[in-house]
């Protein structure tokens, strides 16, 4: 059984895979919550599923780049279901892979997947046509965007850039991903999980300029 929560943009992703045939999934908006409605809707999954919360195995879990108060909605959420379950495996998913996961899933090509940081910067990664890493999830300037090799991907909404492709994540994409990421990769326990943010939040940036 899996649980995959996915709160790192706007619309948070939610479901529980219980087994090949049988899925349940939710999607919260952008005008909804999400520190007021995951917990929530997670607890009307696991009622609709008729399993308790700790019978749950699995949790795939985005940790980033994205939204600072939605990965830390996340991240908490997996740490507290962990000190309840010490069995639960927990699956820490990348925001660009899930956006290269689902844009490779129509096209094979080599991407470079792209989120907005504000100020002038991206979050990038390259990946080849079967979805591998070509390099590691950074930071750039968007000036450098151009030196960058590969068809630009970006989510619809989030940043509009000449001569990229856009895409949406919807929770059924979402919960493909997490059952290929259980299935593929190694677990983690949810003491040891951590945010990605690749930047510094904007309370770090005031506090450094204050010292």
């Amino acid at each position: 059984m899996i649980l995959a929560i996915n709160t790192a943009f706007l619309n948070a992703n939610l479901g529980l895979i219980v087994d090949k045939n049988t899925r349940f999934e939710e999607t919260i908006d952008a005008k909804s919550k999400h520190s007021e409605n995951v917990l929530k809707t997670i607890d009307l999954l696991c009622e609709k599923a008729k399993v308790d919360i700790n019978d749950i195995e699995n949790l795939a879990l985005v940790i980033g780049p994205g939204s600072f108060t939605g990965i830390r909605i996340g991240v908490a959420l997996a740490k507290g279901f962990g000190c309840a379950n010490e069995k639960l495996k927990v699956f820490p998913l990348s925001s660009l892979d899930l956006i290269a996961y689902i844009y490779l899933q129509k096209h094979k090509e080599k991407i470079v997947c792209v989120l907005n940081a504000l100020s002038n910067l991206l979050f990038v990664c390259e990946y080849d046509e079967n979805g591998r890493k070509l390099g590691t999830e950074r930071m750039i300037n968007k000036g450098d965007l151009s030196s960058l090799n590969g068809k630009i991907v970006c989510l619809k909404g989030d940043i509009l850039l000449d001569n990229a492709d856009y895409i949406e994540i919807d929770t059924t994409s979402f919960l493909a991903f997490s059952k290929f990421a259980v299935d593929n990769l190694e677990p983690s326990s949810a003491d040891k999980i951590e945010p990605c943010y690749l930047r510094p939040s904007q309370a770090e940036e005031n506090s450094k300029k204050s010292v």
